[in-house]
C-alpha cells in the first residue's frame, strides 16, 4: 500500500465525519426550532387570553356604570392592558354578533398579534350596544358615546379615566363628577 493512500484516507474520513456532524447539528436545530416556535405561540395565546378576560371586565363595568347612571354626561372606564406580548404588538378588534333588544347583545374581542398571526375571540354580552370598532393594544377606554348612546372602545391614555389598575393623577369622572 502506497503512502498516498493512506493521506487520501485520513482526508476522506476527516470529511465524511464533519459532514455527519454538520447534518446533526442541522438537524438539532431545525427540530429545536420549531419546538421554540410552537411555545411562543403558545405563550402568545394564553397572554391574550388574560388580556381579552381584562378587556371583558371593563366592557362589563362601563356597561353596568352606563346603567345605573341616570344620565351620564360622560363616562370612560380605562383599562391599563400592556402594549405588547411576548414582544409583539396585537391589535383588539370589536365585531358584533347580536344588538341588543329583549336579550343582551352578543360582541367578539378578537385580539390579534402582529408577528406571529395568533388569535384570540372571546363574546362579551352587553345590555348598551357597543361600536364596531379596531384599536391597539395597550391603554384603552370604554367610553359612552352619549350622543349615540353607544359603548365605544377607544386607545386612550389614562388621564380622567375610571380604571381597573389606579392611573397617575385623577381617577375619573361620572357625569361630571369626580370618582
Amino acid at each position: 500500500m502506497s503512502t498516498h493512500d493512506r493521506a487520501v484516507s485520513i482526508t476522506v474520513n476527516y470529511v465524511i465525519a464533519l459532514s455527519i456532524t454538520a447534518v446533526l447539528i442541522s438537524g438539532l436545530l431545525i427540530a429545536g426550532g420549531g419546538y421554540v416556535e410552537s411555545e411562543r405561540d403558545r405563550v402568545v395565546r394564553e397572554e391574550l387570553e388574560v388580556i381579552a378576560e381584562q378587556l371583558a371586565v371593563g366592557i362589563d363595568d362601563a356597561d353596568r356604570l352606563a346603567r345605573a347612571t341616570e344620565s351620564p354626561s360622560e363616562l370612560r372606564v380605562g383599562v391599563d392592558l400592556p402594549a405588547r406580548v411576548a414582544s409583539e404588538t396585537y391589535r383588539i378588534e370589536v365585531v358584533q354578533r347580536s344588538a341588543p333588544g329583549v336579550e343582551p347583545g352578543q360582541y367578539e374581542l378578537t385580539l390579534r398579534s402582529a408577528q406571529s398571526d395568533v388569535s384570540v375571540t372571546l363574546t362579551v354580552s352587553t345590555l348598551i350596544p357597543m361600536d364596531e370598532t379596531s384599536v391597539n393594544g395597550g391603554w384603552v377606554v370604554v367610553e359612552l358615546d352619549t350622543g349615540g348612546g353607544t359603548l365605544v372602545v377607544t386607545e386612550g391614555d389614562s388621564a380622567n379615566a375610571l380604571s381597573m389598575s389606579r392611573p397617575a393623577g385623577e381617577f375619573g369622572h361620572i357625569g361630571g363628577t369626580p370618582v
